[in-house]
């Protein structure tokens, strides 16, 4: 069970995004974790809604082949920062589901656009020591009436527009990130991020991993006053990092469901296979850093 695949979800107020985002990795998935607060309350120690009978009946309907263990434990400690109780949840779902395998651990409004050809991939490879396996995001920050406003990332560097998705030694620090060295994989993730209901946006940053690392109000209020008329205009648009989101780009579609085909169909573009060989070499990554410090 060494190449075992093993898929961790944190689950909170926006379970219902499960219904998208599970059916596309269930099938290559050996076991799949659906970590919830016992108590309905969030990192930052917040109560969050949540339908119990609606959630256990899409549980019951998706899992057609008795893959998934739902696990409820206490993950709002309060003597503990919103961030360190996310990664404390994290480091638990990775005991329940035990040693060896891929971990991968995603969010339920994470789409993953290829987990076939990924899970093909991560069983194909089989490192020598503890690595991060990251993927490249597509991110969405607002739905309006006749699409998406998604972020723009088409100039930054491979590294800057991916995030750790699978490990094959779960050691998280912040988030899904270890210390672990980073191999870059081309699979995409679509992620809802910021494009929701405005009770839904209410509600992330309150509850979020981040709710006491930014002004939540006035990044709000320059959410809501974004349309089609001004997208373009806006600039820097990350509450944390803001230029990590560069700029805003259109995207045609009036559900989630209507993304992942459009994706599918035209994937942004994906380094050279010469490239990516550069980025997850061990050797070329000391090198850069020598000159780097040059």
């Amino acid at each position: 069970m060494s190449q075992a695949i093993k898929i961790g979800f944190c689950v909170a107020y926006d379970w219902y995004f499960l219904e998208h985002s599970l059916p596309l990795v269930y099938e290559q998935a050996d076991r799949i974790c659906l970590s919830l607060d016992q108590d309905r309350i969030s990192w930052a120690g917040k109560p969050f809604s949540f339908d119990d009978e609606a959630f256990f009946a899409l549980v019951k309907r998706l899992d057609t082949k008795n893959k998934i263990e739902i696990y409820q434990d206490d993950f709002h400690r309060p003597e503990l920062a919103p961030m360190d109780n996310e990664v404390r949840q994290r480091h638990l779902i990775a005991e329940r589901l035990g040693k060896g395998g891929w971990h991968v651990q995603l969010d339920a409004d994470e789409y993953f656009l290829n987990f076939a050809g990924f899970a093909k991939w991560l069983r194909g490879f089989n490192p020598a020591r503890p690595v991060n396996v990251r993927c490249p995001y597509v991110t969405l920050f607002k739905q309006l009436d006749t699409g998406f406003l998604a972020v723009d990332r088409q100039q930054q560097l491979w590294a800057d527009v991916s995030n750790p998705v699978a490990t094959n030694d779960p050691a998280y620090y912040h988030g899904r990130v270890s210390h672990w060295f980073n191999i870059y994989a081309p699979y995409f993730i679509l992620h809802q991020s910021w494009a929701r209901d405005e009770q839904e946006i209410r509600e992330k940053i309150s509850n979020w991993g981040h709710a006491h690392d930014f002004d939540t109000q006035a990044y709000l209020d320059f959410w809501l006053k974004l349309s089609s008329d001004n997208y373009k205009e806006a600039k820097n648009v990350h509450p944390l990092d803001k230029e990590a989101w560069p700029l805003l780009q259109f995207v045609p579609g009036k559900h989630i469901a209507d993304l992942v085909p459009f994706y599918t169909a035209h994937p942004p573009q994906t380094p050279s296979t010469l490239r990516l060989m550069w980025e997850n070499s061990l050797w070329a990554s000391r090198l850069r850093r020598v000159l780097r410090l040059k």
